[in-house]
Order: structure tokens, then sequence, then C-alpha cells
């Protein structure tokens, strides 16, 4: 009896563990998609920026140094304790981590990615300050007036 509650006991501590790194891999992934396409609910929540561009700069510091990410021996390590080789087939190791860490992944292809980072975030943030000074500028008769026109178009639908 006590041979089979150890036998429970390993099986669920390792299926716990192995539970916990696939949580830390797609709490990891969605940390790279933050960084990738943050800016954008900046639309949706004004202060977003005061997180996204810390999260931006530590992206392309990433790329660029060569360093890993704090996350990815905490992913090893999880995975590692729960029996990882167990789990190769699963979604997210057959799909999200492909996508964190292709194989063949060289210096110069980290450049490019770095720059891609840069190129898409400075799209997204070049279009809010536009749109900021944009309506800083106008007079409060346009204001008054694109405010009516927005509350028009949500009565219509």
């Amino acid at each position: 009896m006590i041979i089979i509650a150890n036998d429970f006991f390993l099986c669920y501590k390792n299926n716990m563990y192995s539970i916990l790194a696939d949580i830390v891999v797609c709490l990891h992934f969605a940390f790279v998609f933050f960084v990738v396409f943050g800016g954008l609910i900046y639309y949706l929540w004004r202060n977003c920026p005061y997180l996204h561009l810390p999260a931006v700069f530590w992206g392309f510091w990433i790329e660029l140094s060569g360093s890993i990410c704090p996350l990815t021996p905490l992913e090893n390590w999880l995975s590692e304790l729960g029996g990882g080789a167990t789990y190769r087939s699963s979604f997210i190791e057959e799909y999200i981590i492909q996508f964190l860490y292709p194989t063949g992944l060289d210096q110069n292809t980290k450049y490019y990615l770095a720059a891609g980072l840069v190129v898409i975030n400075l799209i997204i943030y070049i279009h809010i300050m536009r749109k900021r000074s944009r309506k800083k500028n106008m007079s409060v008769h346009d204001r008054i007036n694109e405010r009516a026109q927005e509350q028009e178009k949500k009565s219509l639908f």
C-alpha cells in the first residue's frame, strides 16, 4: 500500500512540475508577444507605455547581447524535474517552444529580430504620438465636433 502511495505521489509531483513548466512557457510566450505588440494596448490603457517600453528595451538587450531570459532556466529546471522528455509531443512544446527557441538561430538573425522589434514599436509609438499631438492642436470646437461624430457613429451601430 505504501509503495502505491509513493508511486502516486511521485507521478503527481512530476506531473505538477510539468504543468508548472508549461505555465512558465505560456507566460514567456505572452511576454514575448507583449514585447512585440504591447504598444497597441495603449489604445485601451493609456499607462501601458510605462510597462511596455522597459519590456521592449529588455527584449532588445536580450537579443543583441546574446543573453538568455531568466525564464528560460526556470522552464528548463521545471521541465527536468517533471521528466520533460515524456511531454515532447504536447502542444506547448511542439508549437510555442519552437516559436521561442527556433533551431539554427545565428547572431545575424538575432540582429534582424532586434531591428524588427524596434521598427514595429517605432511605427506604433509614432502613430500614437501623431494622434496625441493632433488632438492637442485641435481647438475646443473641433474636439466637440469630433466627439459628437464619434457618438453618432456609436449610435448608428
